[in-house]
């Protein structure tokens, strides 16, 4: 049985000004990051205002109130979800998928954190080195892959562990022709992976000795970067919803937190062998470790690679297109719907403030009748 979360991570920051004291302690906090979590603590806060109308289904009055869209929300994160999954249902082709996982190495961390320029490299890279892969498996020159790949910044215990996610789909396209490709070598996929990290952070905007220690890679891991290849195809559903979970999402969720208190954070974490155990942290460090995987703006978390691309795709973008131009004139319109049968809302009205007191609105509507009468 599935029990709510007795903590959450909104409750821990607001809880004896923990928010407040962080932000005094580390002046190097990074603005956008402090405005997202701002925005998470004051999401759906009556005192900017709410929505109420009137569902004739439900017969009943619906308040609404205004919700934040923050990265670190969760609330919100599942509503963004679900809407980018609605759209990107258009552009995944229905055949099989399969799922590979391509990590780096811990000396390479220190390097790469909060470089996201140098995370958008390799995320490219990621997607240059399965075509790689996919030429020399196939015999072929200027294979196009199918591939979405979603960067997850963090591990278990929220420290930062960079590694790439990529749903690849099992078809190649090379001069028209269209070509099945269902397998990966590990070997092979190990060592391009390695090859191409390493000459493309050599070309990045670091200084000598980050690369000097870059190149040092090739001697460290022979064998190349570790890589996991899925033995079996997923259905389109199943990786849209698999990738769209690192979109908008904090680096926990609330379920996981055991307890807090005196000062600490209680989390569950569970090994490989699936066997749970708990770990504990300081709250000035649950802080840092959820802010810190926080990304900038506009920075793409999942993108669409090869056929996937928009240049590929033109129809599907111009069919995306008009539902997002559907979408914002609904919002133009203000048409809103009821949170739980989703029909239309009546005599909807927007009041600044918080709603009032059902008790004191009726003792003033008493107040008023016995005045006219």
């Amino acid at each position: 049985m599935n029990h709510p979360p007795r903590f959450f991570i909104r409750s821990i920051l607001t809880d004896n000004n923990n928010w407040s004291r962080y932000k005094l302690n580390h002046p190097e906090l990074d603005l956008y990051a402090i405005a997202e979590v701002e925005k998470m603590l004051e999401c759906c806060n009556p005192a900017k205002g709410f929505f109420t109308g009137y569902c004739k289904k439900c017969e009943k009055d619906i308040t609404m109130h205004l919700q934040c869209n923050s990265k670190v929300c969760s609330r919100c994160g599942t509503k963004y979800v679900n809407n980018w999954v609605r759209r990107a249902r258009n552009k995944v082709v229905q055949d099989g998928h399969r799922l590979v996982t391509l990590t780096l190495p811990a000396d390479l961390r220190p390097l790469l954190y909060q470089r996201w320029d140098l995370l958008k490299i390799l995320e490219d890279t990621a997607y240059q080195a399965l075509q790689e892969v996919s030429c020399k498996v196939l015999r072929r020159k200027n294979v196009k892959l199918g591939v979405l790949i979603g960067l997850q910044t963090y591990g278990q215990d929220m420290r930062f562990h960079p590694h790439y996610h990529c749903m690849m789909l099992e078809r190649a396209y090379c001069n028209g022709e269209e070509l099945k490709f269902n397998f990966i070598p590990r070997n092979m996929l190990r060592k391009t992976w390695m090859r191409l990290v390493v000459n493309n952070l050599c070309k990045a905007d670091i200084s000598h000795e980050d690369k000097i220690l870059v190149h040092s890679m090739m001697n460290k891991y022979p064998e190349g970067f570790i890589t996991d290849v899925g033995s079996r195809s997923l259905n389109k559903i199943f990786v849209i919803r698999y990738l769209a979970r690192y979109m908008r999402h904090p680096a926990m969720a609330n379920s996981r937190i055991l307890f807090y208190g005196r000062g600490k954070v209680v989390i569950k974490m569970q090994d490989k062998q699936k066997l749970k155990y708990s770990k504990w942290f300081s709250v000035d460090e649950f802080i840092f470790r959820v802010t810190a995987h926080i990304s900038p703006k506009q920075f793409r978390v999942v993108r669409w690679y090869g056929v996937y691309s928009r240049r590929e795709v033109r129809l599907t973008r111009e069919k995306v297109k008009r539902e997002t131009m559907i979408t914002k004139s609904e919002q133009k319109n203000r048409i809103f719907r009821c949170p739980e049968c989703k029909s239309i809302l009546n005599n909807v009205e927007f009041i600044k403030g918080k709603p009032p007191d059902k008790r004191l609105l009726l003792s003033r509507l008493d107040y008023y009748i016995a005045l006219v009468s």
